[in-house]
């Protein structure tokens, strides 16, 4: 068997810097491959992987950049769809714009789902007891205030 020879390209600094981090990232969430990356950066492509696999901060940062290239491709179809609303066929017109509405509702019934349930407000504690003035005991004095019975909630 062969001996494994390194190759002549340099290993990435590790730990990865922000910035070699974000190029990464970017590169790899727009779908290139491990290799295209390393040959773009001139590192070596293996080292390149491990690194980011040991990186804390690069699952992060590749979903950031994931985020960013999915709402890019989604303006990239809306774009053309709308153009093609402006098509002289009338079918082709007609087909971008019943897709163009079924995306609107789509959306709309989307945002409805995701908004936020109000904040559960604790009960109120419950108000004390009034105590009667002018109520003396034997003695001829007021007694303190009775505190109400706390309601626990159960389960």
């Amino acid at each position: 068997m062969p001996a494994l020879t390194p190759t002549s390209l340099p290993a990435p600094p590790l730990p990865l810097s922000a910035e070699l981090r974000a190029e990464v990232a970017y590169r790899r969430a727009r779908g290139a491959s491990w290799d295209a990356v390393g040959a773009a950066l001139q590192l070596d492509a293996d080292a390149l992987r491990r690194a980011a696999t040991t990186d804390p901060l690069f699952a992060a940062a590749l979903e950031r950049e994931w985020a960013d290239a999915v709402r890019e491709g989604e303006a990239d179809a809306l774009r053309r769809l709308r153009k093609l609303t402006e098509s002289e066929d009338e079918q082709v017109a007609l087909r971008a714009a019943t897709v163009l509405v079924r995306y609107a509702m789509e959306g709309r019934r989307d945002e409805g789902r995701r908004k936020p349930a109000p904040p559960r407000t604790p009960p109120a504690a419950p108000k004390a007891a009034p105590t009667a003035p002018g109520v003396r005991d034997r003695s001829g004095r007021t007694p303190p205030p009775v505190e109400p019975a706390r309601v626990v909630p159960m389960g």
